[in-house]
């Protein structure tokens, strides 16, 4: 049997590998060098792709059987790729997405059909990866990264089950991400702003190239980026590509109703341009049930990457506008604006950066503007604190700081406070243990207020499971 054996089942692969348990796969990725946790590549580990491409090549390239969207973006590219797959999933296609980071356990990075991998699953496909991985290391190519190992392992989950579409979202930056050996069918950038300046850049422009590396020669590109100098980079790359942009605010258009107690989603309208470069349908009164003007615009660039799918794709692997609305009308994305009711309400949300907490504000502003709204705010501490807390203060009555324990980045709570004290004016409170910090919250909030949990995707993961737990 090769790894990339195709005819025998997952259980059987599995068992093939005597003595190997599920434990022992999770400890192999988790021993690799993880850009998760780093906040800057180092010398012994440059990000490249030589190796991505070597690792694939000796599994058999799994990549070049898949029919793939990909994904990038500063912010709303999980967002936009959970509806780019929950549209395929609707129209009857079978369908593989790959996002990071997790919030509970990883599989959730690897899906088909909404699912995630299980663990029988993941044994046989780490196994697959770490035989390949091992045969290019003896060659001299080095260690493979984690998330060079999963996006491997998303890509042999999607061939083995058959996917007739693969979403990948991007995991860092775009042109020396890992997802970024597919040959896709359409690319997209959702959004551009200032977030891993460390690895990227200091500017937007620097930012918009490295993110607009994604952008293949010929390939239709979606573009969800309203800065207008990251826009321009965009523009000027996809021409020297020969690649066909859809530009939203030029060649497509959202406007969105702002939600009404008695509606129970809100919508919004896809206008096209006619002058569009290519063909792009009207959608009226579209529901959306992920809340925020931002999310309809990740919808809007969701519906502007399903026409592109359609020009090439054959009738039956094409996205039907009644698969469209359905899949918007019904998606969510744990740890996105995750409403979780209660006295008081919780809202669970990843915002880590200016731009997507500025995105959560509003939200907070159109539907909570007359509550008491507390904050638990936890993050990074490659993270731009001078610009989030002032734009989170301005929404809540108070915040709650504390810290994740899950990974080594987190920014000390006391060193937050002082910040706080400088730039907001206002001494807040320090609880060390997030849980802690959740109660205090809750009650500070009062039975008829709202917490909001905010600043990490690690704070997010560490107290999703007690509020799935009690809802």
């Amino acid at each position: 049997m090769t790894q990339h054996d195709t005819n025998m089942p997952d259980d059987q692969q599995a068992l093939s590998q005597p003595g190997r348990s599920y434990a022992q796969s999770l400890d192999y990725l988790y021993g690799r060098i993880n850009y998760e946790r780093l906040s800057k590549p180092s010398p012994q580990h440059p990000m490249k792709l030589a190796r991505m491409q070597a690792l694939l090549a000796e599994m058999g390239d799994p990549q070049a059987s898949l029919k793939i969207v990909h994904i990038g973006g500063t912010k709303g590219k999980g967002s936009t790729a959970s509806m780019v797959a929950a549209i395929a999933t609707q129209a009857g296609l079978r369908c593989g997405l790959y996002t990071s980071p997790h919030l509970e356990s990883l599989e959730e990075r690897f899906r088909v059909d909404g699912e995630p991998a299980t663990q029988q699953q993941m044994v046989s496909l780490i196994d697959c990866v770490r035989t390949a991985a091992d045969a290019i290391r003896h060659r001299g190519e080095g260690d493979a990264t984690f998330f060079e190992l999963t996006t491997a392992v998303a890509i042999e989950h999607f061939r083995r089950s058959g996917c007739e579409v693969a979403v990948l979202e991007v995991g860092l930056g775009g042109r020396l991400d890992s997802t970024n050996v597919c040959s896709p069918e359409v690319t997209a950038i959702t959004s551009i702003g200032l977030d891993h300046q460390n690895l990227l850049g200091d500017t937007v422009q620097q930012i918009a190239t490295e993110k607009a590396g994604i952008i293949k020669p010929g390939v239709p590109v979606v573009s969800g980026v309203l800065n207008p100098d990251a826009a321009e980079v965009i523009r000027r790359i996809a021409a020297q590509r020969q690649a066909p942009l859809l530009q939203l605010d030029r060649d497509f258009s959202v406007r969105r109703d702002p939600p009404s107690a008695s509606a129970a989603l809100a919508c919004f309208d896809f206008q096209p341009s006619p002058t569009a470069p290519l063909p792009l349908r009207q959608h009226a009164a579209c529901p959306l049930a992920m809340a925020g003007l931002h999310q309809a615009h990740n919808a809007a660039v969701a519906l502007a990457i399903a026409d592109c799918w359609n020009l090439n794709a054959p009738e039956s692997l094409q996205f039907p506008e009644s698969a469209c609305r359905q899949a918007l009308a019904t998606v969510s994305v744990p740890g996105r604006i995750e409403f979780f009711p209660g006295k008081p309400i919780v809202i669970l949300d990843t915002a880590h950066n200016r731009d997507s907490v500025e995105a959560l504000a509003a939200v907070l502003a159109e539907r909570f503007e007359s509550q008491n709204v507390v904050a638990v705010f936890g993050t990074s501490h490659d993270k731009d604190v001078r610009e989030m807390l002032p734009i989170l203060a301005r929404n809540v009555k108070q915040i709650v700081l504390t810290r994740y324990r899950t990974n080594p980045r987190w920014y000390p709570p006391q060193d937050l406070a002082a910040i706080a004290s400088e730039v907001v004016g206002q001494s807040w409170e320090v609880v060390e243990n997030s849980h802690d910090a959740l109660q205090v919250a809750r009650h500070r909030a009062g039975d008829a207020g709202v917490v909001v949990i905010c600043g990490s995707f690690f704070l997010a993961a560490e107290l999703r499971r007690s509020l799935v737990d009690n809802d």
